[in-house]
């Protein structure tokens, strides 16, 4: 037996979770002696979804909380080796999981929901970085020690080529640019961290699940 797709009217074999034109959920309940009724889109969010897709109706709320977190922990003596950031990979997915408690999350989607709370915690320690160096004027500390670790290099260094770099980066462009490719570093390896928590700790839960 077939049933036209709600959504655009394509034959549908009945028992068919999705319309093969729309992609459409077609589930259906049951109305007591009253006809079957296909349910709308929005009451299938936390029902069904195709293997390995995230909601990220579901998902984005997740990994803002835990972005924040990774961000906050960053600012610990701990967090800044890297605990932080793994932190937040692992609570997306806990997060989301909680969020979603029928649905099972694979190491694909739990690296990409760890990515996501990756970037959001370097958006939040980015900005409490900017607060700190403005507010509590520690920008001083910051130029000091890079002038530092310059200075250390140039001593180890005799190459002219080199020892104009290193003049160059003692000038306020050149700590500028020292500063912008530490924080693209830090996004980096943000993402890289958090990625491969999240991808841990969803494989972790679904071998879990299956004992």
């Amino acid at each position: 037996m077939e049933h036209p797709c709600y959504k655009c009217g394509a034959a549908v074999e009945d028992g068919t979770a999705f319309c093969s034109q729309c992609n459409a959920p077609q589930i259906r309940v049951g109305g007591g002696e009253s006809e079957a009724e296909t349910i709308a889109p929005s009451q299938l969010v936390n029902r069904i979804a195709p293997a390995g897709v995230i909601q990220w109706s579901q998902a984005l709320p997740a990994t803002a909380f835990a972005g924040v977190i990774a961000g906050l922990l960053m600012f610990i003596p701990l967090g800044a080796f890297g605990l932080g950031m793994a932190a937040g990979g692992i609570l997306a997915v806990l997060f989301y999981r909680r969020r979603n408690p029928g649905m099972g999350v694979t190491p694909g989607m739990g690296a990409r929901l760890g990515a996501a709370s990756g970037a959001l915690g370097f958006g939040v320690f980015a900005v409490f970085t900017a607060i700190e160096v403005l507010v509590f004027h520690s920008g001083g500390e910051l130029r000091a020690a890079l002038l530092q670790a310059i200075e250390q290099s140039a001593a180890r260094s005799s190459e002219p080529q080199a020892q104009q770099l290193l003049e160059y980066l003692k000038t306020p462009p050149g700590l500028a640019l020292m500063m912008g490719l530490g924080l693209f570093l830090m996004l980096i390896v943000f993402l890289v961290v958090s990625s491969l928590a999240g991808a841990v700790a969803a494989a972790l839960l679904r071998r879990r699940d299956r004992l």
